[in-house]
């Protein structure tokens, strides 16, 4: 990181230059006239101050103070960068023209140096052959078909949680204070690993499972810190940085060459065996019929796009659920009570569809803390943009619709829009499953809109094709963790930071790095009747 900041430092003359004439030659900024805070620093704008206040609270406060729609000042003289909430505009921004939106070209270099040319990278048509390629493998049916291994895995994973409590709190009674992430992350890890490879990651104890534990926690711990602003904007404003030889970036390449060495590893084993065993192996094989296109790379790609956002996310996502839940023990006990009187270990359909205080308390996490905590997009050509709720302009008119250019960055605060309290109620803010057994609450909801009226899956042709995927994991996982353990709150602080990803940390010890730590117990014994 100090290579990248004395790059940056250095180039940052350059920069302001070329910005400043790119200003002139854009002329006017149609957006302008949008309401939006006042000032922002000289250099940063109002970037550092959204990436520094946890949880995406910047957005969500001005939001309630602005409305839906308003601009934010760009970093490093970047021209002022439009937020949207308005749910008109995101059909259009996320469905009719979602092509017409792309992602950032600072965002879209990142993908690729992380996890390659896959679905998250890809735009326009090669993204539509893509997600049509790789749909088969989402289906109801197709998740319904993994339900085996993902409990398998996670019964794994909650065996080495009680073994290491067992073994390592001086006190059973007290319980174990751990770094929760570490039992999410290997557990997570684990699924995606048969799911996509049919590769054991060895319950994350493996040396090739930390070595990516590992690195990618080094990464999201480096880029809590404000410097990762400052590489982030100078390679927005200069983005032939990111194909220097930086080892900061050279690192971020890491995880992505260890997978594709497993892949090409599974592949030579599993296609010559004759064997589907994997996600990978069976694309292949229809690759090998002409019924995928891009060649054995994209399909590397693919894996790796994959094994990390549905690792990462839900790793993230459990992780955030059992905090929330352990500062309110009158939700966990609720879930216990419901866990418990089935009396058995829950089956698919249990937890898709037969556990109501579950479902309450997923979809309530997943509207609190979405880990993909806001999405970044570029309009690709001039256009009008629409909107639902006309915007009050700092002159004090009303309009319905702005003209925007090409290249006008634009913000969709997920975060905010889940927390929003015109939607949500007062305690939009708040965990509070219950809201989501009073019709009366939820009437403000579109529920046609995103998830459950949430854009933590996005929406249109871009929305999240693992999120049947996610949910399973999520509830398995959770509905095992809270049948066997106790979660109670540490007193630390915790805040977090979008860093790729939503990030924990404990509040003024970012230096630390990214940790949630909870304190554990086990559950009491509950009866030969009712164990499972």
């Amino acid at each position: 990181m100090s290579t990248l900041i004395n790059i940056s430092l250095f180039l940052f003359p350059l920069a302001a230059y070329w910005y400043v004439h790119r200003l002139i030659r854009a002329g006017s900024n149609t957006i302008s006239c949008l309401p939006g805070p006042n000032g922002g620093h000289w250099l940063w704008g109002h970037e550092l101050e959204a990436h520094q206040t946890p949880y995406e609270g910047a957005y969500t406060r001005w939001m309630h103070l602005y409305g839906l729609t308003y601009k934010i000042k760009g970093a490093l003289f970047h021209p002022d960068i439009l937020v949207i909430g308005d749910q008109v505009a995101l059909r259009d921004i996320l469905g009719k023209d979602t092509y017409s939106y792309v992602k950032s070209p600072i965002i879209r270099a990142l993908i690729e140096r992380v996890i390659g040319r896959g679905l998250a990278w890809a735009e326009g048509d090669v993204h539509k052959r893509q997600r049509h390629e790789l749909a088969p493998f989402f289906t109801a049916k197709a998740i319904r078909n993994m339900f085996n291994t993902v409990s398998t895995c996670t019964n794994i994973g909650i065996e080495n949680l009680e073994s290491h409590i067992i073994n390592n709190a001086s006190d059973p009674k007290q319980g174990l204070t751990v770094d929760i992430m570490e039992s999410t992350e290997s557990m997570t890890l684990d699924i995606t690993g048969r799911f996509v490879l049919d590769y054991d990651f060895e319950s994350g104890k493996g040396p090739l499972a930390n070595f990516i534990k590992q690195t990618w926690k080094k990464q999201c711990s480096v880029n809590l810190h404000w410097t990762a602003v400052l590489g982030q904007v100078i390679i927005r404003a200069l983005p032939f940085i990111a194909h220097l030889p930086i080892p900061a970036l050279k690192a971020q390449l890491a995880v992505k060459k260890v997978l594709r060495d497993v892949s090409q590893a599974v592949v030579s084993q599993n296609v010559n065996e004759g064997q589907d065993k994997d996600l990978l192996t069976a694309m292949v094989r229809l690759s090998n019929k002409g019924q995928i296109q891009g060649g054995q790379n994209e399909l590397y790609d693919q894996v790796s796009t994959i094994a990390f956002t549905s690792q990462d996310t839900t790793a993230g996502t459990l992780t955030f659920g059992l905090h929330q839940l352990a500062i309110h023990p009158r939700y966990q006990s609720r879930l216990r009570d419901e866990i418990v009187q089935l009396g058995r270990e829950p089956t698919y359909d249990d937890l898709m569809s037969g556990m109501p205080w579950l479902d309450a308390i997923t979809m309530e996490i997943f509207r609190l803390r979405p880990v993909g905590a806001h999405m970044e997009r570029v309009a690709a050509q001039d256009t009008i943009l629409r909107f639902g709720d006309p915007v009050q302009t700092s002159h004090g008119a009303k309009i319905s619709e702005i003209a925007i250019k090409a290249g006008q960055t634009i913000i969709i605060p997920i975060t905010a829009m889940n927390h929003l309290k015109s939607v949500w109620g007062d305690d939009a803010e708040e965990l509070d499953p219950e809201r989501w057994f009073s019709p009366a609450r939820l009437k403000h909801v579109d529920r046609k809109f995103g998830w459950n009226g949430m854009l933590t899956f996005s929406d249109g042709p871009r929305h999240c094709i693992g999120y049947r995927m996610a949910v399973l994991i999520f509830k398995t996982a959770l509905a095992a963790y809270i049948r066997k353990f106790e979660f109670h709150d540490t007193g630390a602080v915790i805040h977090a930071r979008y860093v790729g990803t939503l990030q924990p940390y404990i509040a003024n010890e970012e230096e630390k790095g990214t940790q949630m730590p909870l304190r554990v117990t086990l559950v009491n014994d509950l009866g030969d009747d009712k164990a499972y």
